[in-house]
């Protein structure tokens, strides 16, 4: 097959939104492109053939591990190995780098493909979805707007959770999501838990107690969103899975699976996330 993979650059971003509405769901994804080709413009490569642009993967490298997503090929150029080819390209480049392990969020169907190389299932990741999330008229008590000068403390709260520092991720979030995103503080002013209320889904959302994430969760309510509000949490956040079906949300898919790739455990602490910034960057 006459395949050729090469760096994703900006003039390419219209042609992979269009693998991936074409491969996924049809909702755009050029913002989060946008975003995701900044934090890591050498990592994310693009797959085509002669009849144009096939197939697409990335990932953004944090120093410990890095974060795959957005592998899709065209229906019209699946299943003749361009997904293989395209992993092993992405692989490869991790490698060089020296990268030590690299993690993901298989679907069902290219769960069997991360197996074949190397990848190994370390947990699953619940989707949760709300069509009409009733709207709550004022925060709730001990929870306040975050803020620019909240960066550090959130640094803090954030690191040993997520398992790396992703300063370039949440100062973009802070900057860009401004009104949208709270924080919970113990009585010594000390950050206890964050919420980013993106415009579809929730997250980058940890907390260290379900009491604050409950607390988050009322915050986020009093917001309005564009479309049906997602979730994505971890397996091994089960008291995060109660909580939002206490609030009305309805489990969508439970057939995604965490997997590494490298090492001999996974970094941070996946039970205080309650929601993941996207299948992407983590």
């Amino acid at each position: 097959m006459d395949l050729t993979i090469r760096s994703l650059d900006a003039g390419d971003l219209r042609a992979a939104d269009a693998i991936l509405m074409s491969a996924f769901s049809p909702e755009s994804r050029l913002a989060d492109l946008r975003r995701y080709l900044e934090l890591q413009p050498d990592g994310w490569f693009l797959a085509s053939t002669p009849a144009g642009p096939a197939g697409m993967v990335g990932a953004v490298d944090y120093g410990p591990f890095a974060y795959i997503g957005l592998m899709g090929v065209h229906p019209r150029a699946q299943h003749q190995g361009i997904g293989t080819a395209l992993m092993r390209h992405l692989l490869d480049w991790l490698d060089r780098r020296g990268t030590p392990m690299a993690r993901l969020d298989a679907s069902a169907a290219g769960y069997p493909l991360y197996r074949r190389l190397g990848f190994v299932e370390c947990d699953r990741v619940l989707v949760f979805r709300c069509d009409r999330p009733a709207r709550l008229a004022a925060l709730p008590e001990g929870v306040r707007p975050l803020g620019p000068s909240d960066l550090p403390a959130l640094l803090e709260l954030d690191t040993p959770v997520f398992g790396t520092d992703r300063r370039r991720v949440l100062a973009g979030l802070v900057a860009s999501q401004a009104g949208r995103a709270f924080v919970t503080r113990d009585r010594a002013g000390g950050l206890t838990g964050c919420l980013f209320a993106l415009p579809r889904r929730l997250g980058p959302w940890i907390a260290q107690t379900s009491e604050d994430a409950g607390r988050l969760l009322q915050a986020a309510l009093t917001l309005d969103y564009s479309a049906p509000i997602l979730v994505s949490v971890p397996g091994k956040n089960p008291a995060g899975a109660a909580l939002l079906e206490g609030a009305g949300f309805s489990l969508m898919d439970a057939s995604h699976r965490h997997m590494r790739r490298g090492g001999t455990g996974l970094p941070g602490r996946r039970e205080l996330v309650y929601g993941q910034m996207s299948f992407a960057i983590g």
